[in-house]
């Protein structure tokens, strides 16, 4: 009998959708894209339609494509998951920060020269 995972496990990510989605959007020809990764139009075609695609075949897709599939796959997990990656948000965080003190500064100095505009008024 198979035993029942403790957890909730999402429903994985349709490989084949998301290479397939992408190829549409940015309009990349199917041809132009078979001699970019060495592969015939048929493989390609196959990979559009599966579920899932080994690694390294997603690797080759992201280095051909100059996009990062894998960053979508993570995308759709729940932010609460740990990962080894840099935080590449930092120097975001850090401006918006930055500016949030700025837009502070700038609203408590309009509302000073409200107060004296009403009062000279």
């Amino acid at each position: 009998m198979k035993r029942q995972p403790t957890i909730e496990i999402p429903p994985m990510p349709h490989i084949g959708k998301l290479f397939r989605d992408y190829v549409e959007e940015n309009r990349i020809y199917q041809s132009v894209l078979a001699k970019i990764l060495g592969k015939t139009q048929s493989v390609l075609l196959r990979y559009r339609f599966r579920k899932s695609l080994q690694c390294y075949l997603l690797w080759e897709l992201s280095v051909g494509l100059k996009h990062n599939f894998f960053m979508d796959l993570a995308a759709q997990l729940p932010d609460t998951y740990s990962t080894s990656a840099p935080d590449v948000t930092i120097p975001y965080k850090e401006r918006i920060a930055a500016l949030e003190k700025e837009l502070e500064t700038v609203t408590r100095e309009r509302d000073l020269l409200k107060e004296v505009i009403v009062q000279k008024g």
